[in-house]
């Protein structure tokens, strides 16, 4: 079975089993792992932790269809590995990853290489930056995060900007908005509920 039709089962086990949690999320019980749901359109993502990172199976609706997606996080702001129908994307960074004091930095880059399928495509730029505190609020639980941009630019490419919200304390991120170019709003995950661990 492939790494996409093992992610699409997986999701749809542990959305459809996983009961509701009747309490907010705290960082202890995010360790087992957190499912977070939109129901309209249809937006699931699962997040474990993995060291530093995170490791994510997500499972969205694109075009009337459910459409898995698997990634590799170095930090829960920063992806390393992205695999899809489209093949597997991987970026490389020429700096150290530091970015649990972003609020004190405020700004943290690295020179970026993207590889599709194994294969050097092109590099540029990855500029994070810290633009203050919010609140989050999920299925009656408010949680604080840091509002980050997040701007990858990579050469003869459109710049890939996001908007996101990220909770410390969890180490999730919690609502992501994507950009153009000018900074306006092309589209926005915001999530209904979430579900804890495995569903078992």
């Amino acid at each position: 079975m492939s790494i996409l039709l093992r992610s699409l089962s997986l999701l749809l086990e542990i959305t459809l089993a996983a009961p509701a949690s009747g309490n907010c999320l705290s960082a202890r019980e995010t360790k087992q792992g957190v499912l977070l749901t939109r129901e309209v359109p249809f937006y699931s993502v699962f997040y474990r932790p993995d060291g530093p990172g995170l490791t994510e199976q997500k499972l969205m609706e694109r075009n009337h269809s459910l459409q898995p997606v698997s990634a590799v996080y170095l930090h829960p702001l920063l992806v390393e590995k992205r695999v899809s129908a489209s093949g597997t994307h991987v970026l490389k960074y020429a700096n150290a990853i530091a970015l649990d004091d972003l609020p004190q930095k405020k700004n943290w880059q690295s020179e970026t290489t993207l590889f599709i399928n194994g294969k050097k495509s092109v590099s540029g730029a990855t500029i994070i930056r810290f633009d203050g505190w919010g609140e989050e609020t999920i299925a009656s639980c408010s949680y604080k995060v840091w509002a980050v941009n997040s701007r990858l630019e990579l050469t003869g490419l459109p710049p890939i900007i996001f908007e996101q919200y990220y909770s410390p304390e969890l180490r999730v991120v919690l609502r992501s908005v994507s950009l153009g170019p000018s900074n306006q709003p092309l589209s926005e995950v915001r999530f209904d509920r979430f579900q804890i661990g495995w569903g078992n």
